[in-house]
């Protein structure tokens, strides 16, 4: 069984070891930065395996990493409450980002992550203030909650729009982190749902996710060691430069 694996997945022995790799890189930028997993994995896996490998993986690997983020934070109800209409927005916005999936040509794909990619690293690096009304939370909520549920099921990718959101709220780090871990877990969940129903997501590829959430979680705990001895700043300017490298990359490949 475990011989013809690589046949299974359609990779080599080569790619099934690099991608457990790349989810230590992934691991080490979350646990870092707080954010990150799924733009390093999804930037790096299709510079020698498929995209839809990637996609999968993290299908499996988000929720279970996002799990302990939000159990641990001890704001379950209060969080629960607070952002059920980015919640509903995900939940809508997640069958309609499958179906452009499965509709899609791989290239457009790629593109669209390219783009997404670089954008989110000059919106991050600007970091430019942002100020939701109390008023329109709920509606830019749910707006938000569509928007990621979109793009977050054709990439894996929806940190940007949670991560600006939540900023605008200028709430505290232990609510960010509650809030990220929800909807990270709802998210992921419709993934994997999603990525079941079209045939992206097949029980050895969950089997490898399985594998990869191990070593996300050994990369997380090696970024959080890694910042007690560089500057935070100096170390997520850095990731940000290799991200933007990576999406141009992934830009060009689409146009290709």
């Amino acid at each position: 069984m475990i011989e013809e694996l690589p046949q299974l997945l359609g990779l080599s022995w080569l790619q099934l070891a690099l991608i457990p790799c790349v989810f230590v890189l992934g691991g080490t930028a979350k646990g870092a930065l707080g954010f990150g997993l799924p733009f390093v994995t999804v930037s790096i896996t299709p510079l020698f395996a498929p995209l839809d490998v990637a996609l999968a993986v993290n299908a499996v690997v988000l929720p279970i990493a996002n799990f302990l983020q939000f159990t641990q934070s001890g704001l379950i109800k209060p969080t629960l409450e607070r952002y059920r209409m980015v919640v509903i927005g995900i939940l809508v916005g997640a069958p309609i980002g499958a179906y452009l999936l499965s509709a899609m040509d791989i290239h457009i794909i790629e593109l669209i992550l390219g783009i997404f990619v670089m954008c989110f690293v000059f919106i991050t690096l600007f970091n430019p203030s942002l100020k939701v009304p109390s008023k329109k939370e709920n509606k830019l909520g749910l707006g938000v909650g569509l928007s990621a549920g979109v793009i977050g099921t054709m990439t894996t990718v929806n940190g940007p729009f949670f991560i600006m959101y939540l900023l605008g709220l200028h709430i505290d780090r232990r609510e960010m982190l509650a809030a990220l871990g929800l909807l990270f877990i709802v998210s992921g969940l419709c993934f994997t749902v999603f990525f079941s129903l079209f045939g992206i997501l097949t029980v050895e590829r969950a089997l490898l996710g399985v594998v990869c959430a191990l070593f996300a979680m050994i990369g997380m705990r090696i970024g959080d060691w890694v910042v007690q001895f560089i500057d935070r700043d100096f170390f997520r300017k850095l990731v940000l430069c290799g991200l933007f490298i990576l999406g141009f990359n992934i830009f060009l490949r689409g146009l290709g």
